[in-house]
């Protein structure tokens, strides 16, 4: 029994990624007269992502945002902004963008060299299509309570992380590709939320 729970504890481990994954985002505008620059500034270009079973971080340079952190425990998502150190905190179970309808596209374009499958996601407000590939699985249940952003919805049918993602909506086009991947174990504290917050 114990030889079972190991083997079995070292298989998710090995199944599921963990590590980081920079992402590249780009914006573009479809308001007239004006550029995608500003809207990009607000995330900012390169975008740090670490995921350790069901813990995540993300690190930007913006100037409305510099770090989004989930924390499993209590569903939620810590934002903190460039000019303060007070992290605050969205309720992972809200989404105010329900899906509408949904498709998967084999095969449907190439990132990093990997042949990644795309799932369009058409929302009340937006469409979202997410290309990803099954090198880097991610255990949907894990993430069952985070509804935000429709992320459970998009775990749950790609059982992965994304490749790429590219958001249209009626003011912008955000574009976000991965331009590496690193493997590596991280530690739970990584992903612990300051005392008091």
């Amino acid at each position: 029994t114990i030889f079972l729970i190991a083997t079995t504890s070292t298989y998710f481990a090995q199944s599921n990624f963990e590590g980081e994954i920079i992402y590249h985002n780009k914006f573009i505008s479809r308001i007239p007269n004006i550029t995608g620059a500003p809207i990009g500034l607000l995330l900012g270009p390169p975008q740090a992502y670490f995921i350790k079973g069901a813990s995540y971080e993300s690190r930007m340079n913006g100037r409305s945002i510099t770090l989004q952190l989930y924390d499993h425990q209590t569903n939620r998502l810590y934002n903190k902004r460039p000019a303060s150190d007070t992290l605050y905190w969205l309720d992972g179970a809200t989404n105010t963008d329900d899906v509408v309808s949904c498709e998967i596209i084999k095969n449907r374009e190439k990132v990093l060299g990997l042949d990644c499958d795309a799932l369009v996601l058409n929302t009340k407000n937006d469409t979202i299509t997410f290309y990803y590939n099954s090198k880097y699985k991610v255990d949907a249940r894990l993430y069952t309570k985070h509804k935000y952003g429709n992320w459970f919805f998009f775990l749950s049918k790609s059982g992965a992380l994304p490749l790429k993602t590219v958001m249209r909506s009626k003011q912008f086009i955000m574009e976000s590709v991965a331009v590496e991947v690193k493997p590596m174990q991280l530690t739970a504290n990584y992903f612990v939320v300051p005392p008091g917050t």
